[in-house]
């Protein structure tokens, strides 16, 4: 699931630079359609494959033997970031005013940014601060995305990038520390 999350990202700093986006009639210039379909399909399987696991984790994973701590830290902002992702795919495909979808990530985002503060307050997870700042660099592109949007100024543009690419560079780190903690045989 890092992994997927770690590719979100990818997209989101690419759709971001290299997606023409005119902000006077809040759309991606004809010229780019190949690109933002391809972007809109790419988004919409991370996001759903995000919104299924997220669900997985928030009502079928054996983390209630911790009273649910975990369904909640690690389901919840999974499952809200793949409607995020599912509804800024569609968003994407359909060329549509993407301003509405920002406000519901800047919420995902600041319930990330919950989430990184309960790990440190609680230490939860094997490594409080990494994951927190995993989930910090989520939070900060989703917050972002309100005023790139509504701005629709390049350097708007720009900054959303550099943060989304942070962003992905953080998931893929966590991505491959999960993965090798997982298939240690010991």
């Amino acid at each position: 699931m890092a992994w997927d999350v770690a590719l979100t990202a990818v997209l989101l700093g690419i759709g971001a630079i290299a997606l023409p986006y005119n902000s006077q009639n809040r759309q991606v210039e004809d010229k780019a359609r190949n690109l933002r379909i391809g972007l809109a399909i790419a988004a919409g399987a991370a996001g759903f494959y995000l919104f299924i696991s997220g669900l997985a984790i928030s009502f079928l994973w054996p983390f209630s033997l911790a009273n649910g701590v975990y369904n909640v830290l690690f389901g919840g902002v999974a499952t809200l970031g793949g409607l995020v992702t599912l509804a800024g795919s569609v968003t994407l495909a359909k060329n549509v005013d993407p301003r509405p979808i920002t406000f519901f990530a800047a919420v995902v985002g600041l319930y990330a940014i919950i989430d990184a503060y309960a790990m440190m307050k609680y230490s939860l997870t094997s490594s409080p601060l990494l994951a927190a700042l995993g989930y910090l660099s989520f939070a900060a592109p989703a917050i972002l995305s309100v005023p790139t949007a509504h701005f629709g100024k390049k350097h708007w543009r720009v900054i959303f990038a550099v943060f989304a690419f942070l962003f992905a560079i953080a998931w893929l780190y966590q991505a491959a520390n999960f993965t090798l903690a997982h298939l240690n045989p010991a």
